[in-house]
């Protein structure tokens, strides 16, 4: 594994190196999670809208939780909050495996969903910190492999399991898994990353009015992205395709590839440019989706492609907040991009479940393709500032 977390310029320690493990392993739980209790719904009885809706109850809770777990994670450090999510998470696995009523799975997402948003703001955070400053774009970028990977690796492994061991022993296998990433952490550095400030406060403090650009890039992408857990299983099984998480592990190893490149390379000294040409590639991936023919060769290409584009313009958002944020309010300025990107992952779901419900599910990746657009429009905008600023910074600081 040490060859993946050394550059050409160097490595960034042992404790990168455990969170990227437990980021990885909460991943692959999370992501088997989310295409096996759709399936499992649909043969309790529920729809293809219905079933999704439990992605709804999830990603709307991760979003509003964000704006708490991150604060939260500044005051008492990040590494506490994520131990708590651990266990807490452990718990919800478990009730999931002894639901029988559709509405329960829903009732029970919703909180699940707000100590999922623990996982993201609290290692987001805790890596930003303690990354140098001149180095947080390429950390980042290796850094955010550990998600698509995980994202990879979930959705094949809980399609794979759950026919053969059943939904209720999957569940128990996922809670025994989140409980070991306890034990995962306890190998950290208690002190890296936490941020020791008077100014750090337990409540949510707004980051800034610069905050509303980013904001809006992460929603509009997370609405084209929500029906990928949620439908892309549902539309390989309704069809017949041979590997029925294709497009959703597609997307993962995507982001992995470019991710892994970059990192490894560098972005140079403006990495924000590349953020608008991610994002037009991934509205073609998206369009590809809705009017390619065929199946599994549409969902492995377009899925691939979605996910190089989207990854890089995901890593880059967090980029721009932490290097815009205050230290003290980089907790509640990630907690906002989650909040933003969460909830726009769970109207995704919601929105988009009506064309592909009626129309077909054709419909509903052509109409996320609709909301990339306006992704890219403000990302483009948002860039430009962001390099007139700096430019005019470097002349100021020259002179």
């Amino acid at each position: 594994m040490a060859p993946m977390f050394n550059t050409p310029r160097g490595g960034f320690g042992r404790t990168f190196q455990i969170v990227w493990i437990f980021y990885f392993l909460s991943f692959v739980v999370s992501y088997a999670l989310l295409p096996s209790v759709p399936l499992h719904l649909r043969e309790l009885g529920a729809g293809i809208k219905e079933s999704g809706r439990f992605a709804t109850a999830f990603m709307l809770g991760s979003g509003f939780g964000a704006l708490f777990t991150g604060p939260l994670g500044d005051r008492f450090g990040q590494r506490t909050i994520l131990r708590w999510a651990t266990i807490t998470t452990a718990l919800c696995f478990s009730m999931y495996a002894f639901l029988n009523h559709i509405w329960l799975f829903f009732l029970v997402g919703l909180p699940h969903g707000i100590i999922w948003s623990g996982f993201r703001t609290g290692t987001i955070t805790w890596v930003g910190n303690f990354l140098p400053d001149d180095r947080r774009a390429d950390g980042l970028a290796i850094f955010g492999m550990a998600a698509p990977l995980g994202a990879a690796v979930g959705p094949v492994a809980g399609i794979w399991l759950m026919p053969r061991i059943g939904f209720s022993s999957l569940m128990l296998l996922l809670a025994l898994l989140s409980t070991s990433l306890f034990v995962v952490l306890g190998c950290s550095s208690k002190t890296a990353g936490r941020v020791s400030s008077s100014d750090v406060s337990m409540s949510y403090r707004w980051p800034g009015n610069w905050i509303i650009a980013p904001s809006i890039v992460l929603l509009c992408m997370a609405i084209s992205y929500g029906p990928i857990p949620s439908y892309g299983a549902q539309e390989a099984v309704d069809f017949n395709f041979r590997w029925a998480s294709a497009l959703v592990s597609s997307y993962g190893m995507g982001m992995v590839f470019l991710r892994l490149a970059l990192g490894w390379r560098g972005m140079g000294k403006n990495p924000m440019r590349l953020m608008p040409i991610m994002l037009a590639v991934n509205i073609f991936s998206a369009l590809g989706l809705a009017i390619m023919p065929g199946g599994l060769i549409r969902h492995i290409l377009c899925g691939t492609i979605f996910g190089a584009s989207f990854g890089l313009s995901h890593t880059l958002s967090w980029v721009y907040a932490l290097d815009r944020a205050e230290p003290s309010r980089r907790g509640s300025a990630v907690g906002t991009l989650y909040c933003t990107y969460d909830i726009g992952i769970g109207l995704g779901s919601l929105i988009i479940g009506f064309p592909m419900e009626h129309l077909g599910y054709r419909w509903g990746w052509g109409a996320g393709a609709l909301s990339l657009c306006l992704a890219w429009l403000v990302a483009s905008w948002m860039v430009k500032s962001f390099t007139c600023e700096k430019q005019r910074f470097s002349a100021s600081y020259t002179e």
